[in-house]
């Protein structure tokens, strides 16, 4: 059965049943990728995902199931253990939104370019072939490629509610990524670079291969520094990761189960002045675009910091009804698991600086240009301890390359304690859109 037709298939089984609230998500994925080694092949990965989740309301209890067979049988089953277990649930305040009205187009959004569905195993190929090419005879330096890879990416999204709500929406890109790996001496450095866009650009795709290798030129060397304070820029690349990484706290869901710091600080100054903080849900092309949430609820632009004062939480129908609120438009759910919440497109709007300028502001700083994991992240206390790699400045330059550090701090302290932003986000797909930054406040341990 077609995903539209088992969608209506489900609905019509609810309405036999006298269920009067009842949605239906299907999520639909394809993917090829190709990876790259010693000029062949070495690898395709070809794969294709299909799910579709049932949510039953009944009575204010919330019943879930998913199936991947699309057939009668498994679609009545599904319907089946829904119903079973939201008989189990506690019973909460949730209804199904109403359908929302005037819901532009999902095309609208730029999110699917059917010209990519038509890029061939052979194509892919040659740009991984040349990625390999271009990257070797960059440097003599360079040991091997351990990570270079093509592949194009394609899914969509489906919902409909026995409220009368239907919504599809898809999306595609094209990816290419090269990790290097350098050797000098002793030192031994992996440079990483990627390209991920929806307009196929074969030239800019196939550029990834010296740009990975410069990136890991430049690291070779690197050596840890004493530990000190001094001030800590972030690029455009890693600005996003750390934003990211302690976003939670600004889910109401969060606040409301005590493990956001935000909790009860609305209307409260909790960052500088040239911080200011929204999601907006309708960037062109962005990976976080739709003009509904996946409970159905019209998605809008929503303020979260105004020049550094707290202004709203991010709420789905549950947490809304919680505090007697409507729904922000920020639910996110997949096929196979409940409700919970997302942003859509967070963006931490620019400043002036270029990058280089950003650099030449204090007298010493460490750029940062790598984060290597987020084990020593607590997003809810807001704890940052995390190691690093980037490079030690002198008025602007960059004198050395260092790693083997750690940058530890609190990330609700830092947003009080950003110096300067820069004026450009990392140009690739994304849904974190966060500037370069200059910090002050971070303990820098070698």
């Amino acid at each position: 059965m077609q995903p539209e037709a088992a969608i209506e298939h489900v609905l019509g089984l609810a309405r036999q049943s006298g269920l009067a609230e009842v949605d239906v998500l299907v999520e639909r994925g394809e993917s090829l990728g190709l990876k790259i080694r010693d000029a062949k092949v070495e690898k395709v990965d070809q794969s294709t995902s299909l799910g579709l989740g049932v949510r039953v309301l009944l009575d204010g209890r919330t019943g879930l199931a998913y199936t991947e067979r699309l057939e009668a049988s498994a679609l009545r089953r599904v319907l089946d253990e829904a119903l079973e277990n939201a008989e189990l649930q506690d019973q909460l305040e949730v209804n199904l939104p109403d359908p929302a009205e005037d819901v532009p187009a999902a095309e609208a959004l730029q999110l699917y370019n059917p010209e990519l569905e038509q890029l061939s195993f052979e194509e892919l190929a040659e740009v991984g072939l040349e990625i390999e090419a271009t990257a070797k005879q960059m440097d003599q330096r360079m040991v091997t490629l351990p990570y270079l890879g093509v592949s194009r990416e394609s899914g969509e999204w489906i919902l409909g509610t026995s409220k009368g709500t239907h919504y599809r929406q898809r999306a595609n890109s094209a990816t290419t990524y090269c990790g290097a790996l350098l050797q000098e001496g002793e030192s031994r450095k992996t440079g990483f670079w990627f390209w991920q866009m929806r307009d196929w650009n074969r030239a800019e795709a196939a550029a990834i291969g010296p740009k990975a290798v410069k990136e890991g030129t430049s690291l070779l060397g690197a050596k840890s520094i004493q530990n000190c304070k001094m001030p800590v820029i972030l690029d455009e690349y890693c600005a996003p990761q750390l934003l990211g990484m302690f976003f939670r706290a600004f889910h109401a869901d969060a606040a409301q189960k005590g493990t956001s710091r935000l909790a009860g600080r609305l209307g409260e100054k909790i960052a500088g002045e040239n911080v200011t903080l929204y999601d907006d849900p309708h960037i062109p092309g962005a990976c976080g675009s739709s003009h509904l949430d996946s409970e159905g609820v019209l998605t809008q632009k929503l303020s979260l910091v105004d020049q550094g004062v707290f202004e709203n939480f991010l709420y789905h129908v549950e947490s809304a009804s919680k505090e007697q609120r409507t729904s922000t438009g920020h639910a996110r759910r997949s096929y196979n698991s409940g409700i919970g919440t997302g942003s859509h497109n967070l963006v931490m709007e620019k400043g002036s600086y270029s990058l280089e300028e950003l650099c030449q502001q204090p007298e010493r700083a460490l750029l940062v240009t790598s984060l290597e994991g987020a084990a020593g992240c607590n997003s809810i206390s807001g704890d940052i301890s995390i190691g690093v790699q980037g490079f030690l400045l002198e008025k602007g330059e960059r004198v050395k390359p260092v790693d083997s550090i750690t940058i530890a701090g609190n990330f609700f302290d830092l947003l009080g304690q950003i110096q300067g932003l820069g004026n450009c986000y990392q140009p690739y797909l994304s849904k974190v859109f966060a500037p370069p930054m200059l910090l002050d406040g971070l303990a820098i341990s070698g």
